[in-house]
Order: structure tokens, then sequence, then C-alpha cells
């Protein structure tokens, strides 16, 4: 499987949003996220299912890393460490006291003098100094830096960039399979009308 933007392999099964996804995943459609442009897109691989790992919501991989980072919350400022990280949340450790529910601003160091800032982020958990938190606000070019920094600490450099496989929208797919079964039908009552009673 690969994304079909950005023909990255990188791909990660993605949480099924209303009763339309719901209903095509029984005909091995299902949504996935590209983990290095974030592009949502859906794809058919008949005989596959994609079921969720028991408990696991995520749609974006984290990865174990440790970076220097700064939560900021009002006029309250401290130096924490990341765990892990992805481009919707990640796990600090600080000794700073964040409860549940606090409101904070981001900013994580990616070596070279390269940081990114997350205007908004929610604590979600903390634990014997480990705080989780989940990105609320994050602007465009800090979540594409954020993913292509994942991205390349993820996997090896010099991969090289997969030949992207041009595909049809499943609804294109779904619109040509409803359109051969009415034709089907229209035939097989034209074929009855046509044979005479005994």
């Amino acid at each position: 499987m690969q994304c079909p933007r950005c023909g990255a392999q990188s791909v990660r099964r993605s949480s099924r949003v209303g009763a339309f996804e719901r209903l095509i995943s029984a005909f091995y459609v299902y949504p996935f996220l590209c983990q290095r442009c974030t592009h949502r897109f859906r794809a058919l691989n008949w005989g596959h299912r994609y079921p969720h790992p028991k408990g696991e919501r995520r749609d974006y991989e984290r990865i174990a890393i440790r970076l220097p980072a700064r939560l900021t919350a009002g006029t309250e400022s401290a130096d924490a460490e990341t765990t892990d990280l992805s481009v919707s949340g990640c796990a600090v450790k600080t000794d700073a006291n964040f409860p549940p529910g606090t409101e904070v601003r981001f900013t994580v160091g990616l070596g070279g003098g390269k940081q990114v800032e997350i205007a908004e982020a929610v604590v979600r958990a903390t634990h014997e100094g480990r705080v989780s938190l989940q990105f609320v606000h994050v602007g465009v070019d800090e979540q594409r830096r954020l993913a292509e920094f994942i991205h390349g600490v993820a996997l090896p450099i010099g991969v090289g960039r997969p030949r992207r496989v041009p595909r049809l929208p499943i609804e294109v797919i779904l619109v040509l399979v409803a359109g051969l079964a009415l034709i089907l039908l229209i035939l097989s009552m034209v074929t009855r009308i046509g044979t005479p009673l005994r």
C-alpha cells in the first residue's frame, strides 16, 4: 500500500468516519492516512481486513524519540523531553505539574536549530512525571515539517520514492460496479420477457 499523493509506503489504516465508510469497509475498502504527507485516502485491497488493534485508536504512528521540548500554559513554562512523538500528539517527561485538561503551547526542537511550535495542545494524562499531549491546533507548515521529520527518522535514508501507481477513486469503482449490476439486471429482465410461456 502506498500514498497516491506522495508515493510513500508509510501509510496507516485510519479510523472510519461516518456510515458510508463503515458500509464500504464490508467490501474491503478502508481509509488510510499517509504518515509522510498526512494525505487521507480510501483504497480497495480485496480479501484484506484492517481492524484496529484492541484499544488502538491512533491514526498516526508514534515513534520513540528523545527531543528537547518546552511546555507553556499561561505564565507557567517548563522544560521537557519527548519520549514519543507523532503528528497528532506526544508524550514528554517533565518536572512540572500540568493536570489533565490543561491547554498548553508545545515547542519541540528537531535539531540543527529547527523547531516546531504547536499553538494548542491538551494534556490528556499524567503519570509520574510523564505527560501525554494531544495536539489540537497545528498549522499546515508545522504539520508538514513534523511529518517529514518523523518520516525521515522512522525510515532509512536513501530508500527513495517508490514509483507512483495511478489508482481510480473508490467512488468511481463503486459506480462502475453498480452500473454493471444494473445492466445485468436489465438484460436478465429483457431475456425473461422474450421467453414464451409454456
